[in-house]
């Protein structure tokens, strides 16, 4: 029991030292007030995430994009090739359900019977075929919820490799793919200018099955990222406080490719989606 209560002590003051130490939130201009782990733990196996990449942030920030955390975490984990009984769809199972509270109206979106689509996938090393339902996960609460998530992640890994939240003149940006929306080929040609390789680590255990990115930084004014989580969702992302690069993506071509986004800090909450209330029936 002492070793217990002596570990609870010691991840209260870590995270009371984190939150301290953070020179405002890492989303807003708001005050440091919360413990912000991003990834969040939703979207690790049994929410076993190793410690590093947890930051301050107001509570506004934080609470408010719980539901963008929960949806990433979901789409993550869809994949038709995970076989029924496999970890990746019984968590899945679980985090759907959660979704009417923290993300209403995607569980909905998801479950519309024209994005689900059937298809036969071969089986390794027979010539059995596997039936599949593959769901084309999109629709505008879906895409606001990743974009949020994104911009989150950006900033994050600016504050993680340049070592101060990005500042209030900055922005972030980010384009998410979904898994089968994306080729190796393109995933090289992403990779090819980002030598930084990156997951979470503690001891023994590594995650880089379920979060990895790939990076490059001048460590002072920008950040650029391919991050993946799982095998189903990929993002490609910015952050910077350079006025010239931020003009680069925010006009065309790049600021019309599909899935793309850019937001400044403290726009993150007013970009959340209003639940959708329905009126009763008379």
């Amino acid at each position: 029991m002492a070793k217990c209560m002596g570990e609870a002590t010691y991840k209260s003051r870590k995270r009371a030292r984190i939150v301290a130490e953070e020179a405002r939130c890492i989303y807003c201009s708001g005050r440091s007030e919360t413990l912000e782990h991003m990834p969040p733990l939703s979207m690790f196996r049994n929410r076993a995430r190793p410690s590093h990449m947890e930051y301050g942030a107001c509570k506004n920030c934080n609470n408010n994009t719980s539901g963008a955390d929960l949806v990433a975490a979901v789409v993550a984990r869809l994949n038709p090739t995970s076989s029924e009984d496999s970890w990746q769809n019984n968590e899945l199972k679980k985090l759907v359900n959660a979704l009417d509270i923290d993300a209403p109206g995607v569980r909905d979106e998801l479950g519309e019977p024209e994005k689900h689509k059937t298809q036969w996938l071969s089986v390794a090393g027979s010539k059995l075929l596997r039936k599949i339902s593959v769901v084309k996960a999109d629709g505008p609460l879906l895409e606001a919820y990743l974009t949020i998530f994104g911009i989150k992640m950006a900033m994050a890994l600016y504050r993680e490799l340049v070592g101060i939240a990005l500042p209030l003149d900055g922005a972030a940006w980010c384009q998410f793919q979904l898994n089968g929306s994306i080729s190796q080929h393109q995933l090289d040609r992403l990779t090819t200018d980002l030598p930084g390789y990156s997951t979470l680590q503690q001891g023994a255990v590594n995650v880089g099955d379920q979060f990895a990115y790939r990076y490059n930084t001048d460590k002072r004014s920008v950040i650029a990222a391919v991050a993946q989580f799982h095998h189903g969702l990929w993002y490609t992302l910015l952050a910077s406080h350079d006025q010239r690069i931020i003009g680069l993506f925010s006009k065309p071509p790049i600021s019309q490719l599909s899935g793309s986004t850019m937001m400044r800090p403290g726009e993150l909450s007013s970009r959340v989606p209003v639940p959708i209330r329905h009126k009763p029936m008379p």
